[in-house]
């Protein structure tokens, strides 16, 4: 979370502690993004691009491979958000051939999103029958690329919008497959529009969006975020296939792995976002994205390439901090877990709880005791920060003593470390 400076006490991003996590727990997440045009110049849409998380910025010929896919869809809705990356509007996105056929669920809700379909998907019947079947769903197609070839004809009488690269059509070429998108009644789209001359060109023309340097140059946003691990993640699936597992299990499972406990928080609360109901804990997390959700993001997190291990330290210090927190927060329990959870996230991060809660995306209760203390989990996060710190005086003005508190925390300490080891397999 570059330029949001670390609170009192915190590791800064220059921390050698934070350098050394960026192999283990902690990932720069990058995501790129460009606005989508009408005629009047109004911004109505954006399409998500794919950026290398490092490296020179060069983008390997597989870049839209089914890594490459995840990794903006995990970013946009796990690590960023739906509401910050959209702001209300549609998001165009391309998604591979697995979840275009539904080998891989599609972990989003069809509004606000269209499915955009790169150049180089093989079109056959399966393609066609999974297109429908999304359709169906809600959710709405556009072509990318269309240059009157038979490869994407039978994909435009499916497409609710016809996407068209104008710098490398011929003047005399550009008219006639402007109609036959018009004849088929997408919407047509003008891609790499550079300059005024040729937005003038594509209105006359009779294209409705536009998209290129000459509107807006692709916006580049980045975070430090937590990375889910694989150990998690393929026990998780393990799990998931057996309809009887328990909630319980999967709590249990997915509370060991901050780095999928914010991204499930954070998508959770984008699917609630109106309710009455703020999400604050796992369990209410599960229970509204359901197992086929939850799948479809732990498949996604494979793909995507989380880490191979445990960052040790890293780890089970955060879980320490929330087991103790939520142990302290009497009848807060989940919230406390949840609260204390943010707070060793954010110290890994070398973050202001601030930002980490935006990231999560949880609302008013959850805010108040991470940043002001508030209520009973607020008050359990200061006392178990006091205690870590060695300060006595802080936790008896929480109302607490220090022998209670360090005897929760070594118990939470002591369940930390087990959690771990089980995941890892080491004693």
């Amino acid at each position: 979370m570059p330029g949001v400076p670390a609170g009192p006490g915190r590791a800064g991003p220059a921390d050698p502690r934070v350098q050394s996590s960026q192999a283990g727990l902690i990932r720069l997440v990058r995501i790129g993004r460009q606005g989508i045009y009408d005629a009047r110049r109004r911004l109505t849409a954006y399409e998500l691009l794919f950026r290398p998380s490092f490296g020179d910025g060069h983008v390997p010929e597989r870049a839209a491979s089914e890594q490459a896919t995840s990794q903006v869809i995990a970013s946009t809705f796990g690590t960023f958000g739906l509401d910050r990356i959209a702001d209300g509007k549609p998001l165009f996105i391309n998604f591979t051939r697995a979840f275009l056929t539904g080998i891989i669920s599609i972990p989003v809700e069809p509004a606000n999103v269209i499915i955009e379909l790169v150049e180089q998907v093989d079109v056959d019947h399966e393609l066609l029958l999974g297109l429908r079947e999304l359709r169906q769903a809600g959710y709405r197609i556009a072509v990318d690329d269309y240059r009157g070839d038979l490869h994407h004809s039978a994909l435009l009488e499916i497409a609710d919008f016809v996407k068209i690269r104008v710098d490398q059509q011929p003047s005399t070429t550009l008219p006639g497959l402007a109609k036959v998108g018009r004849s088929l009644g997408a919407t047509l789209l003008a891609a790499q529009v550079d300059d005024l001359e040729t937005f003038q060109h594509c209105v006359g023309l009779g294209f409705e969006l536009f998209q290129g340097a000459y509107l807006q140059q692709p916006t580049l946003m980045e975070r430090r975020t937590l990375s889910p691990t694989q150990l998690t993640c393929v026990k998780l699936l393990n799990d998931l296939s057996d309809p009887d597992t328990p909630v319980s299990r999967i709590e249990q499972l997915v509370s060991i792995d901050p780095g999928l406990t914010l991204r499930l928080l954070r998508t959770a609360n984008s699917v609630a976002s109106g309710s009455l109901h703020e999400v604050v804990s796992l369990r209410q997390s599960l229970v509204l994205l359901g197992p086929r959700t939850l799948r479809s993001w732990i498949v996604l997190t494979l793909l995507e390439g989380g880490t191979v291990q445990n960052a040790g330290e890293e780890l089970w210090t955060v879980l320490a901090r929330a087991h103790a927190v939520g142990t302290l927060s009497e009848a807060d329990t989940d919230l406390g877990f949840t609260i204390g959870l943010l707070s060793g996230a954010a110290d890994l991060l070398g973050s202001d709880p601030a930002t980490v809660a935006e990231a999560a995306g949880v609302g008013p209760a959850a805010r108040a005791a991470l940043l002001d203390g508030e209520g009973p989990s607020g008050r359990a996060l200061r006392a178990v920060l006091a205690h870590e710190r060695d300060d006595p005086a802080q936790i008896t003005a929480m109302g607490m003593t220090p022998l209670d508190v360090s005897r929760v925390y070594l118990e939470a300490l002591n369940t930390a470390l087990t959690q771990v080891h089980t995941l890892t397999g080491r004693r």
